[in-house]
């Protein structure tokens, strides 16, 4: 670390290495004067080697001799001592045992046994240690000697900080001795020739190491420490004695011969440069680092010293130094450079001085000596920092200033210096390139004349040019780093004046007093006026060093606050308002009173805790001068003043704003407050209102309001210094307020006088006045400020924004409400047409947020029901309804209208802070007496520190307030901007799209109303999927290249890396597909919206030409002088073959368009000062674009044939297709997306151009999740008026759903106030599972989520009608579009005015109206015409009603009668109608609600929820819910089906009106009311709705197209592949549905045939179907001839048969297997009895065990035998039950009977006993066998041994019987258990008689004693929902399946060859043309030609030749023809 950067050379020998080790140790493990010579001897020789003399091999080796016969000999001493007369002769504790260091190792024994040694365990582990250390040391000499090697000499260098340890030995053994060592090491640290006085000190630390060796008792023992740190002087030693002789011998050295190195000393210098140049490098970049930052470390120890452990006086000396060091850099920058080097000198003292002084007071007698010299108590000198310390604390407390001395010698020595040229801002250097950077610069290139001087040079080595690369990254890491560095401190110069502001306030406001309140005052004034801000910091840095210094004064033991604090004495209660518990807690009389606290000054456990806050504020405020400073010195490096303009990024300017995203995020990084400053200042007012919520804020409101009604922002920048200088003051007497008067004064404040004005501590809180129990929150003060912060800066903004500087770079900043007034040209570029990324940006913000705005606005009403948010609700939907054209409004209006909104959003808040007084202060007495203005307002505290809140909280606040309230700024700010012009013109342009004729072909095209031409002939299509076939094939080739490619990859791996390279290919190449697959998305999303794009892109054309002239037409009106001669531009339409001859200008601007879709439109425009070119292209591609658009929109009304025709040059103009350049560089920048966007954008499109069908959805899931009243009208518009309407839902419609949505809205939010009756918690509770409760039904009840769905409703809605007005659609109900008015004719009437559509068809339909007129009549009127106009009309239509009033009534009837009658005929006799047939899809809709009426049913019953179908039809059960379900479902299944083949549009529009009104009725009404479940919460009958919606859908859809005019044959015919194959055959295998359908077809079908010529048709049909289905099954995949079938095939085909055989003939066996050992549930009992009979009289033994005696079977048995049976069950299969031994019955058998059993067995030698009967659960087991009873003598039925009588092993199988398990006994009954049988009687009941039973017991068993236990093994049964099936058992199965199956199976492989003649055709085309003509024939009614043709068809397939001769091929055909 020391800056000659000198080392030191070691030399070690490996045998004195050794030596030295050994000598050392014995030196110090025993001390005594045998262990001195080793230590002398190694004091010695390492004295030897540091003074570099030399050593020979003799007298090395005649050292080891000596020092081994000194090793013996001591060994032969200690050994011998331990003998008994060697220890008699010199005791152990005698002087000369101890001195020569001899211990009794061995205790001395008994004689008796002189082999027994004892270990004398006293000693400590040093003295057991020492004879092996000797014999250690005794080896290792033996071995040098032995041996005779010595090792070479190697140089080992390293780098010590050897002064350093002295200091630290000087600490660690306080003694006279280590205290001039360390003065040594002090004065040796001051001197700058300290290397030279290092050596000279060894003869000092050699007599402290020879002292502290002594063996006496008086002195320590010699501690390892002491040569650890004696081993650096002899290191020093070494080097210097090295040096000297190196410095002799250059003196010495005679002169040798000068020669030339020439290029070989150049080359070598070179290398040697290059090798070291890294170290150099390195070693630079470590000492600059050094030079800069070690100032900061010596700062830091500062703070160390002076806050380590107790604090003194002479730390706070310390930190005086620092302040005033750091004042002075902070005030006088230049006096701190002169005198910073006097300042390291006077620490450096000082710190010596408080060294010495604390190390001598250690001394025994010094702290007298100090407290005579002084006069001091002893107190007073600890407080001072003199006391005794015990060795740890005074190494703590002597090492960290010692430690701190050494960081200011090498600060002052070594750093300073270059620490005084870095930070001279006098003279700094210029950067090189302008860019800082710590890596060396690159090497200067060789020149000629060098690199021919040069040698061949040697190719770099691998090392070098690894060197090279780190290097270079190294240098483009310096540049980044720069460059971070570089913006972080242009960041800091900008902000680091409001980061010290801040945070001093903060610091301030946490502990407010008299000191902090100059901090306040300074910065409050400081900042709205900025001259004053230097003098703040610099008056701040000294207030702050004075706080420091006094807060740590006071923190000296000396000063006791207990002294001079006072007690003030409690009040009587009488004489104040506080409560006892107030009291209490005042702070007047909870403790005495310390008047240092008002003042800022308290007793603390740690001082450092206590002024951290003000140690980081003076960190901040010198970090603060650094900025700055390090600013100027950057400036002057890079020879430029510093940037007037206070720019993140000077190059980010209003010119490059719109250049992209980075621009424009740097333009908003750097401009942001200077651009919404205003608005930023706004919300810091409102967050200071909701934040504090007190009186005092409504000083803000008023403030706030009092700017807000000015509007101009030239008024308010009048104002805002006013507002400035208000904020400035009213901080300050806040604060004071805060701070309050001295409390030491012991005076309560008025308030708190028992008065007769009521003030509670609630009150003195919420105005916010001083008080002593509930004290001002001053925290709350930080916000005021962070207010007065951002306001200054909004002051300065102001006066900024009219300097012309930052009006060139940071744009202006006006807020004209007509930005173009005065311009001619808008300066912001169009977005519209979106070219980049910031255009999309800009569309979302300046055209979408004003949406995102609505809907914070109703999201903030909705959040919280109270009065406030009804406001909210009802502006925006105003602004919903009315937003698009208030936004094509003139300015003025627009903004009067949202300022509105504006202060109504201020009002609110401000009103609930008022109301705050009432939630907070008197919220009993509100909750008492007036609880409805609680819920009316929503009353809620949202401070802390009033009373527990029990009110709602969600419910409080002004969060959301203040969120709406801020996008409402800057909304405004948008409507201001010169953005938003083009948002307005282009609405302007969506407008008049609307207000155009229906003669524009883009309308038509949008709309879809009409169809221009009709659907493409059956051939065309027929070629068309022809066409697509190849491509499925290539897709499905493309899948199967892939699978093949992938497994050929895999197979042909060959090594392990080779197989990891194609594995990693396969990923990629799966990659790949998956982003094909995206692609394909992609693909097919754009193809279901092409129609919708190819609008679009019509629409979006016409838009640009429009938007063109309205701002043509704008300019002309703005500058009429300028634009008076010229017109509008011309808008020209150039064919082709025009321009392909208007020579080389007109070719110019051609843009290739070959790579264009055709379907687009393209226009090129060429745009010479007002005249635009349109290049048109091929009109085939427009026809080609109609048609595929008229295929789509089959049900939109094409128009009357003579509004077809153009009406004007520009109507024919826009029927052609054009290519706008801007527009193209558009759509080239969408379709060059990544494919994510691209698949979003798809997403969106397709969301988009479906949104009708989306508001449908959306309007169904709320009814379905709503279930209510008011939720259901809109389902129902849907289905019978919306989805009915032709061509499409009008305006009417939708304008009725958006306003009874909102209308709902509102209703369901007034009903949520809590003060209704019925939404209280009692009657919530009591109705909550009651479907039928009136404000549940209704849709009123309140609820968490009450409006979820109806926002998404509303969206939804909004979002389809932005999609109609973006797209231009026009409305059928007006007059100029209605389908039933002429388009072209002038409305006739006193409504129609002059601005009509129709009239403006009209108008270009006259050719004598000038273009200008033409096009722009809507947009160059005037206002005030305007106003004028509505005006006139409204007076015409008063006087028309009043002329008109007789005959009102009449009509407002025929205002009902006509849209209803125009309604219905529309539908049903509508002139251009695209029939469709979609009755397969309501088929299917219909058999999906069939299945979930079958397997849900028990949703639809109120017992039946756990009931299923197969139970029920088990048990014989038919559910009347289920039956009725499935009746009402089939029927009208039949009705439907009969409806659509009759045709009749009129009767199914009447059936879905019943059906829609029935099931809305029945789901909602009646089915809550029969399941007694409200239908939001039963799913199923949720599903079957849905479903049941998509089928009004449908047939609303069907009524509306028509019925088709063909119904030809089944929809499963029309195509003829395998899947319509696979569901024909399906359909066919339906038991009586093929019968069903063709009798209903036959019914009501107009025919000649009969039922069964009916049948005969269909069935042949079907037949000659399958036929066709096979024959081109065959063309798809031919089989050459002779060649065999594929092994696919067989195995495919072949083997799936088999398999399917044999599963059926195995069926019953394996399913009943499976049915009871997977899906089989256990069968556990619930009761077993045992019952013993003897022969047929009365049971002898009878009991019962129910389940809590039957357990599980912890461990089953393990034998061999046993395991094959155990296997079949599960351990949840086996129980065991304990029966218990005594009969559970009384043996009541009669007197004769009792006789004749004691007689049969007297008289037979062995009579019969009764087996055992076992009943488990109903089921009894079978006796066991009979056992005789062997009788000897006389019969005694006491006891008696029965063998083999109980089986404890049974099996409960399904049967009717249980039995026992033979598998488990070896010899079957031999095993069974013997039992003990014994009579018991009881004759205690009064002589009436005795009572019998017999009790039974396992024989030889005690621990089972009277418990007969027994093990059952349970058999799995079938599950209920499989009982049906499994209860008929393996025959049942094999008979009722199998064989049905079989025979079925049997009729596709038998008779065959019956019916090869009428299947084995080879074409059937002919016959299906026949069978089709025959329904064509039916179908147009030709009756007789139908029986022709039948007759045609039953006479072919009764001549064989005639079938022959139709049937055969093509080819054959032509080949037999002449």
């Amino acid at each position: 670390i020391y800056g000659n950067k000198s080392t030191i050379s070691i030399e070690i020998l490996e045998e004195q290495d050794k030596l030295l080790l050994v000598c050392f140790l014995p030196g110090i493990t025993l001390p005594s004067a045998f262990s001195a010579i080793y230590f002398l001897l190694f004091i010695g020789v390492c004295t030897w080697w540091a003074c570099h003399f030399p050593i020979s091999h003799l007298g090395f080796n005649a050292l080891c001799v000596m020092v081994g016969f000194f090793t013996a000999g001591h060994m032969v001493c200690l050994y011998l001592y331990q003998s008994l007369l060697a220890q008699a002769l010199f005791p152990p504790h005698s002087l000369w045992a101890r001195l020569f260091g001899l211990k009794d190792i061995i205790v001395p024994g008994n004689c008796s046994l002189p082999f027994e040694l004892t270990l004398n365990a006293d000693h400590d582990w040093p003295v057991y240690v020492n004879p092996g250390i000797l014999f250690l040391l005794y080896i290792t000499i033996v071995t040098v000697l032995k041996t005779g090697y010595h090792g070479t000499v190697s140089q080992v260098r390293c780098t010590l900080p050897p002064r350093a340890r002295w200091g630290v030995w000087s600490i660690t053994y306080h003694s006279w001795l280590t205290f001039v060592l360390l003065l040594w090491a002090c004065l040796i640290w001051i001197l700058r020739s300290r290397y030279c006085l290092t050596p000279r000190s060894c003869s000092h630390l050699l007599l402290q190491t020879i002292h502290s060796s002594s063996p006496l008792p008086l002195r320590p023992p010699p501690a390892p420490e002491s040569l650890l740190f004696t081993l650096t002087f002899w290191l020093l030693l070494r080097q210097s004695v090295k040096e000297n002789f190196s410095r002799k011998r250059k003196t010495t050295a005679p002169l040798q011969e000068v020669t030339t190195g020439g290029l070989d000393h150049t080359h070598t210098h070179t290398h040697t440069h290059t090798r070291h140049r890294p170290v150099t490098v390195l070693g630079g970049m470590v000492m600059s680092c050094y030079a800069k930052y070690w100032i900061y470390v010596c700062g830091g120890m500062f703070i160390m010293v002076s806050f380590a452990g107790k604090l003194v006086a002479y730390k706070i000396v310390y930190m005086l130094l620092f302040l005033l060091c750091l004042c002075l850099y902070q005030v006088y920058y230049s006096l701190w450079r002169r005198l910073l080097k006097l300042f390291w000198w006077l620490v450096v003292a000082y710190t010596m001085l408080v060294l010495i002084s604390i190390y001598t007071f250690q001394f025994e007698d010094f702290p007298g000596y100090w407290r005579n010299f002084t006069g001091f108590t002893e107190d007073q000198l600890a407080a001072i920092g003199l006391e005794t310390f015990a060795l740890s604390e005074l190494f703590t407390s002597i090492l960290i200033p010692g430690f701190f001395l050494l960081a200011c010698i090498l600060q002052l020595h070594y750093f300073h210096k270059p620490f005084m040229k870095i930070t001279d801002l006098d003279n700094v250097a210029r950067l090189h390139g302008g860019r800082r950077s710590w890596c060396p610069p690159p090497s200067p290139p060789l020149t000629p004349s060098r690199v021919s001087s040069c040698p061949a040079e040697l190719p770099p080595s691998k090392w070098g040019l690894v060197m090279d690369r780190l290097l270079d990254l190294s240098r483009r890491f310096s540049n980044i780093l720069t460059t971070i560095q570089v913006f972080v401190w242009r960041l800091l110069e900008l902000h680091i004046l409001k980061m010290v502001a801040f945070f001093s306030v903060w610091v301030a406001v946490d502990e407010p007093s008299v000191m902090n309140l100059v901090l306040v005052v300074l910065w409050s004034l400081a900042m709205p006026y900025s001259r004053f801000r230097s003098m703040a910091s610099c008056l701040s840095t000294v207030w702050v060093c004075v706080i420091i210094v006094c807060k740590m004064l006071y923190q000296l033991s000396v000063v006791n606050p207990e002294e001079y604090s006072r007690n003030c004495s409690r009040p009587l209660s009488n004489e104040t308002n506080l409560r006892p518990e107030e009291l209490r807690g005042s702070a007047l009389y909870r403790e005495p009173v310390d008047p240092a606290n008002w003042f800022g000054i308290r007793k603390d456990a740690t001082a450092l805790g206590y002024s951290k806050n003000h140690l980081l504020v003076l960190m901040l405020l010198v970090f603060e001068a650094t900025v700055y400073r390090h600013q100027a010195h950057h400036y002057r490096q890079l020879q430029r003043s510093p940037p007037r303009i206070p720019a993140l990024f000077p190059a980010a300017t209003r010119d490059t704003l719109d250049q992209g995203l980075l621009p424009c995020f740097k333009y908003l990084l750097n401009y942001t407050f200077y651009k919404f400053g205003l608005e930023i200042c706004f919300l810091m007012t409102v967050n200071v209102i909701g934040q504090r919520m007190n009186f005092l804020v409504i000083v803000h409101g008023c403030w706030l309001v009092a700017i807000l009604v000015r509007r101009r922002r030239a008024a308010i920048a009048q104002i805002w210094p006013r507002y400035c200088l208000f904020l400035s003051v009213f901080m300050i007497c806040q604060y004071l307020l805060c701070v309050g008067i001295p409390p030491a004064l012991c005076i309560d404040y008025p308030w708190r006088w028992n008065t007769l004005v009521l003030m509670n501590s609630a009150l003195i809180k919420w105005i916010y006045l001083p008080d002593f129990y509930t004290v001002p929150n001053s925290r709350n003060l930080i916000a005021d400020f962070v207010l007065l912060m951002c306001a200054s800066q909004q002051w300065r903004v102001f006066e900024s924004e009219h300097v012309e500087e930052w009006m060139v770079s940071a744009g202006e900043n006006t807020d004209d409400p007509e930005p173009m007034e005065g311009r001619l040209f808008n300066p912001a570029p169009n977005f519209i047409n979106c070219r980049s990324y910031l255009d999309m940006a800009k569309v979302l913000v300046f055209r979408h947020f004003f949406w995102f705005v609505l809907a914070v606005v109703f999201i903030t009403g909705a959040t919280r029901i109270s009065v406030f948010g009804l406001g909210y609700l009802l502006a925006s939907f105003f602004f919903l309804l009315f937003g698009t054209r208030l936004m094509a409004k003139a300015s003025r209006t627009r903004l009067t209208l949202w300022d509105c909104l504006i202060i109504y959003t201020v009002a609110v808040i401000i009103s609930k802070n008022l109301l705050s007084i009432l939630a907070c202060v008197f919220v009993f007495e509100m909750q008492n007496g007036f609880c409805w203005v609680i819920q009316l307002f929503s009353l809620v505290c949202t401070v802390k520190g009033y009373y527990d809140r029990n009110l709602p909280v969600e419910e409080a606040g002004i969060i959301w307030d203040s969120i709406c309230f801020l996008c409402l700024l800057l909304q405004r700010r948008i409507f201001l901007s010169f953005y938003f012009l083009h948002v307005t013109a282009e609405l302007q342009a969506s407008a008049k799209q609307c207000s155009l004729s229906v003669c524009s072909c883009v309308a038509v095209l949008h709309s879809g109303e009409y169809y221009l031409f009709e659907s493409d002939s059956e051939d065309e299509e027929e070629q068309q999927s022809e066409e697509q076939k190849p491509q499925k094939q290539t897709a499905s080739l493309f899948w199967c290249v892939c699978v093949c490619v992938c497994v050929c990859v895999c197979v042909r791996a060959g090594g392990h890396g080779e197989m990891v390279q194609r594995v990693l290919d396969i990923l990629r190449f799966l990659w790949a597909i998956v982003l094909a697959m995206v692609d394909g998305l992609t693909q097919w999303l754009n193809l279901l919206t092409k129609q919708y794009r190819d609008t679009s892109t019509v629409l979006c054309n016409e838009r640009y030409f429009i938007i063109h002239k309205i701002q043509q037409v704008s300019a002309a009106r703005t500058h009429p002088r300028t634009h008076a001669p010229a017109r509008a531009p011309a808008l020209s339409c150039v064919s082709g073959p025009q321009l392909s001859g208007g020579g080389p200008q007109a070719r110019s601007g051609l843009v290739h368009a070959g790579t264009r879709s055709p379907a687009e439109s393209r226009t090129l425009v060429r745009q010479r000062g007002t005249h635009l070119v349109l290049v048109r292209q091929p009109e085939p591609t427009l026809q080609d674009g109609q048609r595929a658009a008229g295929r789509q929109v089959a049900s939109r009304r094409p128009p009357p044939p003579h509004a077809v025709e153009p009406a004007s040059p520009r109507s024919s103009c826009l029927h052609r297709q054009f290519f706008v350049e801007e527009l193209e560089q558009s759509r080239d920048f969408f379709q060059n997306q990544n494919r994510l966007l691209r698949l979003l954008f798809a997403l969106y499109n397709l969301l988009a151009a479906n949104s009708e069908l989306v508001c449908y959805l959306v309007m169904v899931l709320n009814n379905m999740a709503s279930a209510s009243a008011i939720s259901l009208l809109l389902p129902v518009l849907v289905f019978l008026w919306a989805m009915l309407s032709v061509p499409r839902p009008t305006k009417r419609f939708w304008m009725t759903a958006i306003v009874y949505t909102e209308v709902m809205v509102v209703v369901k939010y007034i009903f949520q106030f809590g003060f209704f009756p019925w939404n209280s918690a009692i009657e919530t509770t009591l109705n909550a599972d009651k479907p039928f409760f009136p404000p549940r039904i209704l849709g009123l009840e309140k609820t968490e989520n009450y409006i979820r769905y109806d926002l998404l409703q509303l969206l939804a809605l909004f979002f389809h009608r932005s999609e109609l007005c973006v797209q231009g659609d026009t409305d059928p109900d007006e007059p100029g579009t209605s389908s039933a008015a002429a388009p072209l004719q002038p409305p006739a009437g006193p409504g129609a005015g002059p601005e009509g559509p129709g009239t403006d068809g009209v108008r270009e339909s006259s050719p004598a109206a000038s273009p200008e007129r033409t096009e722009g009549d809507t947009e160059t009127e005037d206002v005030s015409k305007k106003s004028s106009s509505i005006r006139f009309r409204r007076k015409a239509k008063k006087r028309l009603l009043l002329r008109l009033s007789g005959g009102i009534c009449l009509f407002r009837v025929q205002s009902v009668y006509r849209p209803a009658h125009s309604f219905f005929q529309d539908i049903l006799h509508a002139e251009y109608r695209a029939a469709t047939d979609v009755y397969a899809l309501m088929f299917l809709t219909d058999v999906i609600d069939f299945i979930i009426i079958v397997f849900g049913f028990w949703a639809f019953g109120k017992h039946s929820a756990a009931a299923d179908i197969a139970s029920s039809l088990s048990e014989d059960q038919v559910p009347e819910a289920f039956l009725v379900m499935l009746l009402i479902q089939f029927s009208t299944m039949i009705i439907d089906r009969a409806l659509y083949l009759r045709k009749a549009v009129l009767g199914k529009l009447i059936f879905q009106v019943i059906l829609v009104f029935g099931i809305h009725l029945w789901m909602f009404f009646i089915l809550p009311a029969v399941t007694e479940r409200m239908f939001n919460q039963n799913f199923v009958a949720q599903l079957w709705y849905f479903v049941k919606c998509i089928y009004f859908g449908l047939s609303a859809y069907q009524i509306r197209c028509g019925y088709p005019t063909r119904i030809l044959g089944n929809f499963l015919t029309k195509k003829y592949n395998h899947l319509n194959l696979f569901l024909f055959q399906g359909f066919r295998l339906v038991p009586f549905l093929v019968e069903l359908r063709a009798v209903m077809d036959w019914v009501w079908t107009d025919t000649t045939l009969s039922l069964s010529n009916w049948m005969c048709v269909e069935d042949i049909y079907a037949n000659i179907f399958i036929i066709k289905c096979s024959r081109e099954t065959e063309k798809k995949y031919p089989q050459p001839k002779g060649q065999k079938k594929k092994k696919i095939v067989k195995y495919g085909m072949g083997g799936l048969i088999i398999f399917f055989l044999i599963c059926i003939i195995w069926f019953p066996l394996l399913f009943i297997s499976l049915v009871r050992s997977v899906v089989g549930v256990v069968n556990h009992p619930i009761d077993v009895t045992v019952t013993v009979k003897l022969g047929g009289y009365e049971p002898l033994f009878t009991m019962s065990v129910q389940q809590q005696s039957i357990q599980l079977l912890l461990s089953v048995l393990s034998s061999q035998k046993a395991m094959q049976f155990i296997t079949l069950y599960s351990p949840e299969d086996i129980v065991t039950a304990r029966i218990d031994g005594s009969s559970g019955s009384v043996w009541s058998i009669s007197p004769p009977s009792r006789q004749e059993v004691v007689k049969e067995l007297l008289g037979s030698p062995v009579s019969p006993l009764g087996g055992v009967s076992v009943s488990i659960g109903d089921v009894p087991v079978r006796p066991g066998p009979y056992q005789r009873w062997p009788l000897t003598g006389r019969v005694s039925l006491s006891l008696r041994l029965v063998p083999h009588m109980f089986p404890n092993y049974i099996r409960a199988p399904n049967g009717a019987e249980a039995k026992p398990v033979s598998q488990l006994y070896k010899e079957d009954e031999a095993d069974y258990m013997n039992l003990t049988l014994s009579l018991t009687s009881d004759r205690s009941l009064n002589g009436s008689g005795d009572r019998e039973w017999w009790d039974i017991a396992v024989a030889g068993c005690q621990s089972a004693r009277g418990v007969l236990p027994m093990v059952i093994f349970n058999d799995k049964v079938s599950p209920p929902s499989l009982g049906f099936l499994a209860g008929y058992g393996i025959m049942g199965l094999y008979l009722s399946v199998v064989l049905v199956i079989g025979k079925f199976v049997r009729g596709f492989f038998s008779e065959i060859s019956h019916s090869i003649m009428f299947e084995e055709l080879p074409c059937v085309d002919r016959i299906l043309k026949l069978c089709t003509d025959i329904f064509l024939v039916r179908e147009t009614g030709e009756l007789e030609l139908e029986e022709e043709l039948y007759s045609k068809l039953i006479f072919l397939y009764r001549s064989p030749e005639t079938m022959i001769k139709w049937t055969r091929d093509v080819q054959t055909r032509d080949a037999d023809r002449p």
